[in-house]
């Protein structure tokens, strides 16, 4: 009889204390590459511990979420940092499908400046061609 109480008040407590929580799962596509997977992109809830790396299909998964909105940030090296908001219901899955561009690099106006020193080795190996 003890062992049958001691559970009831387990399942009663446990289900006080539980709290609402979803998940997300998605694709990342790299657009440059006409939409392939995306290898080991980092996948991350803003301002959260919870992060993931997509697979070898882009495929990740983002587990045991409280609910609430969050932003989902997808980064890559080489390309643009993408934030999608989410929305995490309990019990539901999220599902997310989205791709990355490359990152544009501008480069402002270069200027070389050499020492004379430079500019007559320079133009000493010129003339010898």
């Amino acid at each position: 009889m003890s062992k049958l109480a001691f559970i009831v008040a387990f399942l009663i407590a446990s289900s006080i204390f539980a709290q609402d929580r979803g998940s997300i799962n998605g694709k990342i596509l790299d657009l440059e590459m006409n939409n392939e997977p995306m290898l080991y992109a980092n996948v991350q809830l803003k301002d959260q511990s919870q992060k993931a790396e997509t697979n070898f299909h882009g495929k990740f998964e983002l587990k045991d979420i409280l609910v609430g909105e969050y932003t989902l940030v997808v980064s890559y090296a080489g390309y643009d940092n993408l934030e999608i908001p989410v929305q995490i219901e309990k019990n539901k899955i999220s599902k997310v499908q989205c791709g990355l561009s490359h990152k544009t690099i501008l480069l402002g106006d270069y200027t070389n400046i050499m020492d004379k020193t430079e500019l007559s080795l320079a133009a000493a190996s010129m003339s010898l061609k």
